[in-house]
């Protein structure tokens, strides 16, 4: 029985946040590509590799939460996020989306749109 985008989408990203490079691999395409913004592009399996060790630097630091509302259509799943990061001073919350695109049972896309709403208030 195949699992549906959601079901793949949601288990990847588990996957990816805590730290499980080889099923993150398992449930994604040879040519997957992840992009943040303007700031970061992760191609393939070594790019998932990367973005593992990227989360797992910043352990203690950041912690990532998919949260209950997942929105999925044609393949697109949407999933609401919340990151935490823990500073000297308290900490701050980034609320985000992670647009996941699942093929075949595979991840082949991953987007992320955060609101910089807290950023800007602590800066500005």
């Amino acid at each position: 029985m195949e699992q549906s985008a959601r079901d793949v989408a949601t288990a990847w990203m588990n996957a990816v946040v805590s730290g499980d490079a080889e099923t993150a691999i398992a449930l994604s395409s040879s040519s997957i590509l992840y992009t943040t913004g303007q700031v970061r592009r992760y191609v393939g399996h070594q790019g998932i590799r990367d973005i593992v060790s990227d989360f797992a630097r910043l352990d203690g630091f950041l912690t990532i939460e998919i949260e209950g509302e997942i929105l999925e259509s044609d393949g697109v799943v949407a999933l609401r996020r919340t990151e935490r990061y823990t500073l000297p001073s308290g900490g701050i919350e980034i609320r985000g989306c992670s647009f996941v695109e699942v093929e075949n049972g595979l991840v082949t896309r991953w987007a992320d749109y955060k609101s910089m709403a807290m950023i800007d208030a602590i800066v500005g």
